[in-house]
């Protein structure tokens, strides 16, 4: 594969896999170099990073948090502090109450952050964000944020990049891999 960057460099880019029974592992090398390595295990059952949509089944204010059905047996909480208030419509100046953002029945796009532990359901999020190499997106939130470990000038070519590829209803946070980069670049999302 090429890659292109700013020196307009070629890269020989390949990917190496290897399984066993209880793991596979798949390494990303550039030009020789190991960039990306993954590990895989099968008795590894995480929920962490899944995007679900969920239905609120109950909202306790003294709690200052939702319980969600995610469709997991065991309903999972949602606390206060994770809501997205942003996505939640309040209107300018009213208090962040989460019987004001969630209602029981209601369709909620939430994240898990912690596994089930014992009789206690996963720890959730409705703060969703995607990973990849070179940018977090954050649908439903519209902040941008550029690594500061970049130089200015190469900070100043990916914000005007993403002025023409990020919807304005989703925000970005781009990483310091993204450096040289192309607008066309493949996306690769990581767990």
């Amino acid at each position: 594969l090429d890659r292109s960057s700013a020196a307009s460099d070629v890269y020989k880019r390949q990917m190496l896999v290897r399984q066993s029974a209880d793991y596979t592992q798949v390494g990303v090398l550039e030009d020789g170099v190991l960039v990306e390595h993954y590990i895989d295990r099968k008795q590894q059952t995480t929920m962490v990073g899944n995007v679900y949509l969920g239905r609120v089944q109950n909202v306790l204010p003294s709690m200052e948090a939702a319980f969600v059905d995610i469709g997991k047996g065991r309903n999972g909480v949602l606390y206060a502090g994770e809501v997205n208030w942003e996505a939640a419509g309040l209107p300018k100046g009213e208090q962040k109450r989460i019987e004001a953002a969630l209602q029981p029945g209601q369709a909620v796009l939430v994240q898990v952050t912690k596994d089930p532990i014992g009789h206690k359901g996963a720890r959730l999020t409705a703060q969703v964000s995607l990973p990849g190499r070179y940018l977090v997106y954050v649908p439903g939130n519209t902040t941008t944020g550029i690594s500061r470990k970049l130089p200015d000038t190469e900070r100043a070519r990916l914000k005007k990049i993403l002025k023409d590829v990020v919807p304005a209803e989703a925000g970005v946070i781009v990483r310091t891999a993204a450096e040289g980069a192309s607008e066309a670049e493949p996306v690769s999302y990581t767990h």
